[in-house]
């Protein structure tokens, strides 16, 4: 088959061969993802992608991981300060709370749902002062 398409006469292609290879890496290059976490802004990227790997400045990570803090409890004293407790159960933080999410919100889904759900975790985030 290679000597036949050999024989055939061959057109001009005016593309030198550094072109056509990238011509072709573009080609197969996969798309940018679109997904709920990539349409967010880079602080807020920061802010959920280290809720979610518990890497934060939280009382448990920084007493469990780094021995930089005495105790991992949060300031309301009724468990570690991490990132389900702060999201789900912080008596300190239920007003905010109760502002952002008006009905009950799973934890999956602050932290994996939708860009406005992930939109509502960092400006809790924030507007409760928290540094993670």
């Amino acid at each position: 088959m290679a000597k036949l398409g050999a024989e055939d006469e061959q057109e001009e292609n005016p593309v030198s061969a550094t072109e056509m290879k990238t011509i072709i890496k573009s080609l197969l290059k996969t798309p940018p993802t679109h997904d709920s976490y990539h349409q967010l802004s880079r602080p807020e990227q920061v802010v959920i992608f280290r809720l979610r790997t518990g890497h934060n400045r939280m009382q448990q990570h920084l007493h469990k991981k780094l021995r930089a803090v005495p105790s991992s409890m949060c300031p309301c004293g009724d468990a570690e300060q991490d990132a389900a407790h702060i999201l789900q159960d912080c008596r300190n933080l239920q007003p905010l709370r109760r502002e952002i999410w008006t009905r009950p919100v799973p934890l999956h889904e602050k932290l994996h749902g939708p860009v406005e759900a992930l939109h509502k975790t960092t400006s809790f985030i924030t507007r409760a002062g928290l540094q993670v």
